[in-house]
């Protein structure tokens, strides 16, 4: 059976909404001919970000310069027939994908057809046709102006990722102190959290003009990376099989790190306390079984990965530092 989406009224449908009818108000009033026009150009620039917006209206703006230039002078020399408004198209569509404006072929087409339809070809149709292009574009780029903080979002997702982690290093933990429970740990959902966390944030870069980067973005990654490590650590846990006297130290390094996974500070004490339990190994007796060898063995492949993923956050610092450097 089809199921239907639920109804519902989204911001950038509000806008475009509003700005259509500003645009036809605003065409109208000044008097221009074809003024529903501006309408049409409101809906083709409204994007989901204000970098995305602008890119239109610029490619836009001049690939409809383009056609009123072109239009204009060949049909005075040519006459207004199908034939030579399909002969401009020919000539039109290849010019402004070299000149890579393509994304503005639709309106441009629209504005053309305006020159066609014109019963006089003389500068007052071009004032006209561009003075729709300004009422058009301007009131899109206005309308884009305005964009909803996506900060509330980004620190739910935040909060969301954090919890997650500690839940994996807490069962981590558990496992050292329990070895020959059966290990089973989930990353699915802290992994469509974290690339639904980057869409945001790659989103919120492009909702500014003059950055190209963000502190929430880099700390999504961070944390991706740092998913890396703990998958690898997952499957070196599982090949803990004998008790061994350093797993209490391992599991209370795993905990401390899962009750401070959001702050900011704790990375230069952890990797402080993960260095002596390195340093203890040497004072443990050498394993005497094949079992203790290779548990053994993944204790300090653990170790070596908590490294790194204890490293991953000291070089990236915090998000307050980041925000800091960007600004």
């Amino acid at each position: 059976m089809l199921r239907l989406n639920p109804y519902r009224i989204g911001f950038r449908t509000i806008k475009t909404a509003i700005g259509m009818a500003l645009g036809v108000i605003i065409a109208k009033l000044i008097g221009l001919d074809n003024f529903a026009s501006s309408a049409i150009l409101v809906v083709l620039c409204i994007k989901d970000t204000k970098v995305h917006s602008l890119n239109a209206i610029v490619s836009r703006f001049i690939s409809c310069l383009i056609a009123i230039l072109l239009g204009f002078l060949i049909f005075q020399l040519l006459g207004q027939s199908a034939i030579v408004l399909g002969l401009i198209v020919l000539i039109f569509i290849p010019l402004t994908v070299s000149l890579k404006v393509q994304e503005g072929v639709v309106t441009s087409i629209v504005i053309l057809l305006h020159i066609f339809n014109a019963k006089t070809l003389d500068f007052n149709l071009i004032i006209n046709e561009v003075l729709l292009l300004f009422v058009g574009l301007g009131i899109a780029f206005l309308m884009n102006l305005i964009m909803p903080s996506l900060d509330r979002k980004l620190k739910d997702y935040k909060n969301r990722i954090e919890s997650s982690f500690t839940e994996i290093l807490m069962q981590f933990g558990e496992h050292c102190k329990h070895p020959n429970t059966s290990p089973n740990f989930s990353f699915n959902t802290v992994e469509t959290n974290i690339k639904k966390a980057k869409s945001y944030a790659f989103r919120d870069v492009k909702n500014h003009y003059v950055r190209n980067e963000n502190s929430y973005y880099n700390y999504f990654n961070m944390r991706e990376e740092q998913l890396d490590v703990l998958k690898r650590i997952q499957a070196l846990i599982g090949e803990i099989s004998t008790d061994d006297p350093i797993h209490q130290d391992i599991a209370q390094l795993f905990q401390e790190i899962a009750l401070n996974v959001n702050s900011n500070n704790y990375t230069l004490l952890r990797l402080h306390s993960l260095y002596e339990i390195k340093l203890n190994l040497e004072k443990h007796d050498l394993p005497k079984t094949h079992a203790e060898l290779k548990s053994r063995a993944s204790i300090i492949q653990i170790l070596n990965e908590m490294e790194v993923y204890l490293k991953l956050k000291s070089e990236f610092g915090s998000l307050k530092h980041h925000n800091q450097v960007i600004v």
